[in-house]
């Protein structure tokens, strides 16, 4: 008896992953591309993590959003920026300009992959990462944008957490700022308004999806409710889902399911589906 005959479907190949340097600037950095086994061109996600993150994830959700995405026949890239994670070049030169510079440069090198459709973007940002994020989802035109407890205003929950007074004191002494074991430099507070979603959402045009924990302490789920206001202010479609609890990272069950369930959605529906 077939798999067809005994009311059996094939499940879908499993996506392969590739690993790659992509060069930005001075530095090299560490990508994983989750590919499906046929079918390119593919549609591509680009996900682009938080301050003091990588392309893991802290409960590895990055690694299974780009596979649930490649089962699905969506290609996903994931990558460390420069001083991050496996990424070459000092962690004390990360900043927005660097940020910014990391994204157009996978982004251009997707574009020269003929393996990939870049008329079929999806770009996914997290905390941070939203800033890279949405830059990248307006300059080439994506099909859609995720934003998972993203960063809005960046001058003002930087103030908060790191008082000027303060740094300015230990880079003077020391050369840069130590914050949850992470050295900023004084390149990431000269470009803290490099980034401004204020005037990136003015030529986006995908539509967005943004997901926040209610009573998040790293970053308030005010900021979410700025994008909202952005959004509508710029006519794009925009969609807040609140989440129970404290949780910044969507590490603990049950919002982590949920969270890549709903993302992942979203995703094939703008990228695989006709007039998604």
């Amino acid at each position: 008896m077939t798999q067809r005959e005994s009311g059996r479907q094939d499940s879908p190949p499993p996506p392969e992953m590739q690993f790659c340097w992509i060069d930005s600037g001075e530095a090299q950095l560490a990508t994983s591309i989750d590919l499906p086994r046929s079918g390119a061109p593919w549609p591509v996600v680009v996900l682009v993590h938080g301050f003091s993150g990588d392309r893991i994830g802290r409960s590895y959700h990055f690694v299974e959003f780009g596979r649930m995405l490649g089962a699905l026949g969506i290609a996903c890239v994931r990558f460390d920026h420069a001083g991050c994670g496996e990424s070459t070049g000092d962690q004390r030169h990360y900043s927005m300009a660097t940020v910014e510079r990391d994204c157009l440069a996978v982004a251009h090198w997707l574009a020269r992959d003929d393996r990939f459709d870049m008329k079929r973007l999806g770009v996914a940002g997290s905390s941070l990462g939203a800033l890279g994020g949405v830059m990248m989802a307006a300059k080439f035109n994506a099909k859609g944008l995720l934003l998972w407890a993203p960063v809005c205003d960046l001058p003002g929950i930087t103030r908060e957490a790191a008082p000027p007074h303060v740094v300015q004191k230990s880079i003077e002494q020391i050369g840069f700022a130590p914050f949850k074991g992470i050295r900023i430099g004084p390149s990431y507070f000269d470009h803290l308004e490099h980034l401004d979603p204020t005037k990136q959402m003015q030529s986006l045009k995908a539509p967005v999806f943004i997901a926040h924990a209610r009573d998040d302490q790293a970053v308030p789920i005010e900021h979410s409710n700025q994008y909202v206001h952005l959004c509508r202010s710029a006519g794009v479609a925009c969609e807040l889902m609140e989440f129970e609890g404290m949780t910044h990272d969507f590490h603990e069950e049950p919002v982590r399911s949920q969270l890549l369930r709903e993302s992942v959605d979203r995703m094939s529906r703008w990228l695989t589906q006709p007039g998604g």
